[in-house]
């Protein structure tokens, strides 16, 4: 075990102070579809992603639940195959196959041997254009969805307390619908909705292709020519800005109450920007103040309200630092038995006073940045990350490289001074959403 740390150790430094790079290669079809391809050969193995820039977010209010609800169509049929066909086909190969939908955008991978990068390729173009919306699968599907809806949120008052406290959060911002819709909304889906949302976002010009794995560039930029260049640009107008939250000049609370429940939970949110926005080295600073005050076990929070004070079960942070309109920074916690709700926000509170005010040591920082590296790190090694990096970035707007070839430099460049600074302009009490859940 010493030599697999002095190895990491060396990596660690390696990788933190120099920035390293993919063998990549760009370009964009005269129909506008922005192709990014990466060689990985670690494995025969390649993942093709299709990322439209389309999300909840560009729902309206009355339709939320679209852009989920079409996830689920796009297996449903083309003009070539029939419905169903589309996973089976993959599965015989040897593949699989997934998709994803959130704020931001709508992701499809198809991930086979590199042998078979044309497959994928074709049936991605495929249902591109020529998706064949029919009224009994989709009568069908949308049974489906609201099941799924039911049992992810319906029946679980966790989840619904989180949904209300999003929705808290960002008002009537396009992030305070839910991804998967509201359920009247979602039983009120028509075919001719989804039909309309198909052809005005689902385009070569409105997508981002990545293809990472086992691959010959020239080879594999034939194919995608081969296989979408044919596609017809998209006549619908560009996407909308996401409008700006202003600044919130007092707390807001949000309390809940459910005979389900049967654990009390606390909430703090606060808005944040991420590394979709302007200033980038804000958001590495807010990742690793995350890190050090409720990452994990070894974090602030978690030792002085779970291990020595026994104030909570369970407590921590969380930034994802991904979102293109800024994003909620969070501290949480379940209190332990007979603790006050209240007790445990002033416990939260005073843990990110004392990091505004009192020094970080340099162990304490260099560990919390030893654990994103790592994780960096080892992501890395797998094609399905690194694609989904680079492909939410990119369908964003953004450079990807800022999160994959650069992420250890960057973070290694963060100082203490900066870490304190977001602290103290961010995590502020007055700008929070408090949410409280309790049986």
């Amino acid at each position: 075990m010493r030599y697999l740390g002095l190895v990491l150790s060396i990596s660690l430094f390696f990788f933190s102070n120099n920035s390293y790079a993919l063998e990549s290669k760009s370009f964009t079809l005269e129909n506008g579809l922005q192709t990014i391809l990466v060689r990985e050969s670690k494995a025969p193995v390649v993942i093709t992603q299709v990322w439209y820039r389309v999300g909840a977010a560009d729902e309206v209010d009355g339709k939320t639940g679209l852009a989920h609800m079409l996830e689920h169509m796009m297996f449903q049929g083309t003009k070539k195959l029939a419905p169903s066909q589309f996973s089976k086909i993959v599965a015989r190969n040897g593949g699989d196959d997934n998709a994803s939908t959130a704020h931001d955008y709508t992701n499809y991978w198809i991930k086979l041997s590199s042998d078979r990068l044309e497959l994928a390729l074709e049936l991605e173009a495929d249902r591109m254009q020529n998706l064949r919306l029919q009224e009994v699968e989709f009568r069908s599907e949308n049974l489906v969805v609201q099941e799924e809806r039911r049992s992810r949120i319906e029946n679980k008052p966790e989840a619904k307390f989180f949904e209300k406290f999003r929705k808290t959060a960002y008002g009537d911002h396009p992030y305070g619908r839910p991804v998967i819709g509201l359920m009247d909304d979602v039983k009120n889906h028509s075919l001719e909705g989804l039909q309309d949302w198909y052809k005005s976002h689902y385009a070569p010009d409105k997508a981002v292709l990545v293809v990472v794995g086992d691959i010959d560039f020239d080879h594999a930029q034939k194919l995608v020519e081969k296989h979408f260049s044919y596609l017809k640009h998209s006549q619908s107008l560009p996407r909308k800005p996401l409008p700006k939250i202003p600044p919130r000049k007092e707390a807001v609370r949000l309390d809940v109450q459910d005979d389900r429940a049967t654990l009390p939970q606390y909430y703090a949110g606060f808005w944040v920007p991420t590394f979709m926005m302007a200033d980038a080295d804000e958001a590495f600073a807010l990742e690793l103040l995350s890190a050090i005050l409720g990452g994990d076990a070894s974090s602030r929070i978690y030792r002085k309200l779970v291990v020595e004070d026994k104030l909570a079960i369970s407590a921590g942070s969380g930034y994802s630092g991904l979102s293109r309109g800024g994003e909620l920074f969070t501290l949480s916690a379940v209190p332990g038995s007979g603790v006050k709700l209240d007790q445990v926000e002033k416990a939260l509170f005073e843990q990110v006073e004392k990091l505004i005010t009192q020094p970080i040591s340099e162990r304490e920082l260099q560990r919390a940045k030893n654990g994103l590296i790592t994780g960096h790190l080892f992501a890395q090694d797998s094609v399905d990350r690194i694609a989904w990096l680079i492909g939410r970035m990119s369908s964003n707007n953004s450079d990807w490289k800022l999160l994959v070839e650069e992420y250890p430099a960057r973070v290694q460049k963060v100082t203490s001074q900066e870490i304190k600074k977001v602290a103290k302009r961010y995590l502020q009490v007055k700008s929070a959403v408090i949410g409280t859940f309790h049986p």
